[in-house]
């Protein structure tokens, strides 16, 4: 089931909204890049995104439908395939070291889980379904690559509208 543009732009403004942390300095700036695979939201062509806070826009990587290299790049979980929006929050983590040394890994991933804290806010809000999974990170990487070359993912966070399931005896 597809999400809206809305509902999307929506969990997009919540999620890039500014973070206190003292390893975020200027505030407002971001040690993590958000990737996407959209699957299924209305007005907005199947394919992968990298967003762009600079212009609150999303750049166009490819177009496709990608629901089981979705669901393959989560460790084969199916939620990620059934998923309206994957989003996945990657850091170039030479960078990351280089700026804050060794507490540099641990700054991003704690910002991505915040990050993806306020996706679940926001898609619950909204009353959609929202889970974090795990992943592959390799081939995360590789997926988004070129434009994601060098980086590591931090978190993926699925979203979309919760399938009725039934239970088994």
């Amino acid at each position: 089931m597809s999400i809206s543009f809305t509902q999307l732009s929506t969990i997009l403004d919540r999620t890039n909204r500014s973070i206190t942390a003292d390893f975020l300095t200027p505030p407002g700036t971001s040690l993590c890049d958000l990737y996407l695979i959209v699957n299924a939201v209305d007005g907005l062509p199947a394919g992968t995104y990298a967003y762009r806070p600079t212009y609150g826009g999303l750049e166009p990587l490819r177009e496709g439908t990608f629901r089981q290299e979705a669901a393959a790049l989560a460790l084969g979980q199916e939620l990620a395939g059934e998923a309206s929006v994957n989003l996945y929050y990657l850091t170039d983590l030479q960078r990351v070291v280089e700026l804050y040394g060794d507490r540099g890994y641990r700054a991003a991933e704690l910002e991505g889980g915040i990050r993806g804290g306020k996706v679940y806010l926001a898609a619950y809000a909204l009353r959609l379904g929202a889970t974090g999974l795990t992943f592959i990170d390799d081939d995360v990487t590789a997926f988004f690559s070129p434009h994601a070359a060098g980086k590591a993912v931090m978190f993926l966070i699925a979203v979309g509208r919760p399938r009725r399931r039934t239970r088994q005896p």
